[in-house]
């Protein structure tokens, strides 16, 4: 089960981002969801729940690396967010130390005034299937900051299943941009490779 725990608080932010939190610092054990596996190509290349709003709201997405194409496949950042478990986002280096940023600017999204989100999905390491993902590294912990003040840190377990974190529903509204950072702190190693990969994220919640 996820643990949360507040440690240290920060001052407050504008009461129209994050509002509920007031900027504690949380940490975070991500929950592992045992149902999810490694399947066929029609579940892994479209693989969203109806609550994902990741491309409801437009969610842009960069990253501080990338690696370079190889064998006909490329590791944008894009990558992250196009809920298919068959792309990857995958680092130039070992992964330590970069920053996977996803922004949100409701001003940007027609016919959406608000947004709240509740939880965020994982899906760490390159899910092209068992062997590959076990040949790259895989996230195992991660800070994240919301508008450049300390959210949360959050710890994975090393497994290619989808976990998730609990946010208890942060509102997003047209008032200001939303930035979301998350900054890898440690890794679990590949066997064959010293590169990370990140299948997808996806934000879940509701918009309107």
């Amino acid at each position: 089960m996820m643990k949360k725990i507040t440690v240290l608080f920060f001052m407050c932010l504008s009461a129209a981002v994050f509002a509920q939190r007031d900027f504690e610092i949380i940490l975070f054990d991500a929950e592992v969801n045992d149902f999810d596996v490694i399947g066929e190509d029609a579940y892994e290349k479209n693989n969203r729940v109806r609550e994902d709003i990741t491309m409801k709201v437009k969610t842009e997405v960069k990253t501080t690396t990338k690696a370079e194409a190889a064998g006909g496949l490329s590791f944008e950042a894009t990558n992250i967010i196009d809920g298919n478990m068959k792309t990857c986002w995958l680092s130039s280096g070992d992964g330590k130390n970069e920053d996977i940023e996803l922004t949100i600017d409701l001003e940007e999204v027609e016919g959406i005034n608000q947004a709240s989100v509740s939880d965020i999905y994982f899906f760490s390491g390159n899910r092209k299937d068992y062997h590959t993902w076990k040949d790259y590294n895989r996230i195992k912990k991660i800070t994240m900051t919301v508008n450049d003040l300390p959210y949360g840190e959050i710890k994975f377990e090393d497994t290619y299943k989808q976990q998730s974190i609990d946010l208890d529903k942060f509102k997003i509204d047209r008032s200001r941009r939303c930035r979301i950072r998350f900054r890898i702190v440690d890794v679990y190693k590949g066997n064959k490779f010293n590169q990370l990969a990140v299948s997808d994220i996806q934000l879940l919640g509701r918009a309107k």
